[in-house]
């Protein structure tokens, strides 16, 4: 039989065969190229920080985990400890600027709390959950279980805010979670339902760029530093705003999604090294004369809302790859 022979089966048989091939490997060579073409290198991390206690004083760390409830540092996952009003409310600095004055350090098996005019108090990193300490704290809209972290820190939270009824709030790990696809806002958001976080305002990460705090301070009397923004990674050698472009983010293993760019309230005009809200509004006052977007109203935006899509490690140096909307 002579297989060069078109008509006969051998020779079908082949050139389906080969097509077959040809069509697989051009296919794996396109996707594979175009995955090259859609991760661009935009900057490198200049920073990470970590908020163990919504609120209160960050801790900046070389290197994190990235989870699917936010970064993790050591025992510490972020926001995972907030306090609340006797009725278990959350509460910020918004209400509280002096909140800011509060730092939190790593000690063993204890958060240190350290304050000015306040003795230290140590509180348990690993809070067991019994049927005598387990409470709800509200965010935003919703209320979820929690640990009550008892009546020593209760006390001393009081004394310090010179207010009755604070408890600190933990949400030990085998209790139900926020998930950021319920969130209530006045604009759609794209978080999909799995995107959890803890006691974070919306979601797990939030990320901005070095190059547009630089802009923003160009336009201040007297600029801000990181701080004021409590973003949780930082990026470097991006150009100013690229950010609210990027569809996800890449950092070694760990792979992020944009949900939202970050609205901006009262928060950020409290000066994070005096625990005191500027007189003037700033910079909530500037931002507002340009990073007004649709359809976020008369809240201004800086920085943008991230979840994860797959865990990993990062730390700072590592170069960070986009894909763009």
């Amino acid at each position: 039989m002579d297989i060069f022979n078109i008509e006969s089966p051998a020779a079908v048989f082949a050139a389906v065969t080969a097509g077959a091939v040809l069509k697989y490997v051009a296919g794996y060579w396109i996707l594979r190229n175009t995955n090259k073409v859609q991760w661009r290198q935009v900057g490198t991390v200049g920073a990470i920080w970590i908020y163990p206690i919504k609120s209160f004083r960050g801790i900046s760390i070389h290197e994190a985990d990235c989870t699917y409830l936010g970064l993790r540092w050591r025992q510490l996952t972020d926001r995972h400890f907030t306090v609340a009003t006797a009725d278990g409310v959350y509460l910020t600095q918004r209400q509280e600027p002096t909140m800011a004055l509060i730092t939190p350090i790593l000690n063993g098996n204890d958060i240190q709390l350290m304050a000015p005019g306040m003795d230290p108090i140590g509180v348990p990193v690993h809070q067991d959950v019994t049927e005598y300490n387990i409470s709800k704290v509200t965010i935003k809209t919703d209320t979820v279980p929690s640990v009550d972290c008892g009546d020593d820190v209760s006390n001393w939270l009081c004394r310090y805010f010179k207010r009755e009824g604070l408890r600190l709030h933990y949400s030990a790990p085998s209790l139900e979670k926020r998930d950021c696809y319920k969130a209530k806002k006045m604009w759609q958001h794209p978080a999909k339902p799995g995107d959890m976080c803890a006691f974070s305002d919306y979601c797990g990460y939030m990320v901005f760029s070095m190059t547009s705090l630089a802009d923003l301070n160009s336009r201040l009397e007297k600029p801000v530093p990181v701080t004021n923004f409590r973003a949780n990674i930082i990026v470097d050698g991006s150009s100013a705003y690229s950010e609210d472009f990027w569809s996800s983010i890449k950092i070694c293993d760990a792979e992020l999604r944009a949900l939202d760019a970050c609205t901006r309230c009262l928060l950020t005009t409290v000066d994070q090294s005096t625990g005191v809200k500027d007189s003037k509004e700033e910079p909530l006052s500037t931002l507002k004369t340009y990073r007004l977007k649709e359809p976020y109203g008369q809240k201004p935006c800086f920085g943008i809302n991230f979840t994860l899509d797959k865990p990993g490690k990062i730390k700072v140096g590592d170069p960070i790859y986009a894909l763009s909307q």
